[in-house]
């Protein structure tokens, strides 16, 4: 029965073809054989389109689809706009996930609308080429909006990949594209207004690509779209009483942590102009501190 459940696998890729032989390979070996891949190539200058449309001829499964570059939420809301399945899973194209993936989710499937089935994570060390504990532990109380409102970056976050999402819940969402960041954060507060039945596998049947390399290390870059996303709260919790909550639990960060951000974001922006590099060159000769 669980067979009959067509999985819409979205794969955003911009410049990543080195990973696409492990992401796809990963649902080639999927025990569950009902899916479709769309691999939406986001403009990509390296050799995505010819990776993509190998896969392309070794599986009709996966379609590949080229479009202009436009970021990461862009390539997953193109695909959002394509898929056929009864249930949607994001998956990067850095990332890979288990064979019993889909299989041991849809297994957990009661009813096929307002459902979310998430699975636990591993990482994987880019470096070393193996597999490590995860920075953070999934329970089911982790899959609530307060929980997901409150405690997000503190106690745990949950990788898209994780997730399948039922057809109706994912259509009626998409990514906001103002941001580079914490753009899940958003969505998954989105999909939780809701309240849809959620159905946990404490497997780790989903694994994260562990990348020195991550735009997601430069504070500089978190910072700004940590402010833009708190900017979003408001318009996304429409709930007062939620919002008030949300505010005082977070009222430190926000009265205090979030200036901060803003002058630590203007401050990394001066470091990169010409006049602080004139005034540091003036601080040296005058034997001045840094």
């Amino acid at each position: 029965m669980d067979n009959f459940y067509k999985v819409s696998v979205i794969v955003p890729c911009y410049n990543q073809a080195k990973y696409l032989d492990s992401c796809f390979s990963s649902l080639v070996n999927q025990i569950h054989t009902n899916w479709e891949c769309i691999l939406v190539d986001d403009g990509s200058t390296d050799n995505t389109r010819e990776e993509g449309e190998k896969w392309a001829k070794i599986d009709s499964r996966i379609k590949y689809y080229r479009k202009a570059n436009g970021g990461l939420s862009s390539a997953r809301n193109f695909g959002l706009n394509l898929y056929t399945g009864d249930f949607v899973q994001f998956l990067d194209a850095d990332d890979f996930l288990a064979p019993e993936k889909f299989d041991q989710s849809l297994q957990k499937v009661v009813h096929r609308e307002n459902t979310v089935i998430i699975t636990d994570f591993l990482l994987f060390d880019e470096k070393k080429k193996k597999e490590k504990p995860a920075y953070c532990k999934l329970e089911e109380n982790c899959f609530n909006l307060q929980a997901i409102l409150y405690e997000w970056d503190k106690r745990f976050t949950i990788p898209i990949h994780c997730a399948i999402f039922s057809s109706d819940l994912a259509k009626q969402h998409k990514f906001n594209e103002d941001l580079k960041a914490k753009e899940d954060w958003i969505f998954w507060l989105e999909i939780y207004k809701h309240q849809p039945q959620t159905h946990f596998v404490d497997k780790p049947l989903a694994f994260y690509r562990e990348s020195l390399g991550s735009m997601t290390r430069r504070d500089d870059f978190m910072h700004e779209n940590t402010v833009k996303a708190l900017k979003i709260i408001e318009q996304v919790i429409k709930e007062p009483i939620l919002l008030d909550h949300f505010l005082r639990y977070n009222n430190e960060y926000l009265l205090s942590e979030n200036h901060l951000l803003k002058k630590e974001i203007a401050r990394l922006r001066y470091k990169r102009t010409s006049k602080y590099k004139l005034e540091k060159l003036l601080r040296l000769f005058s034997g001045k501190k840094v």
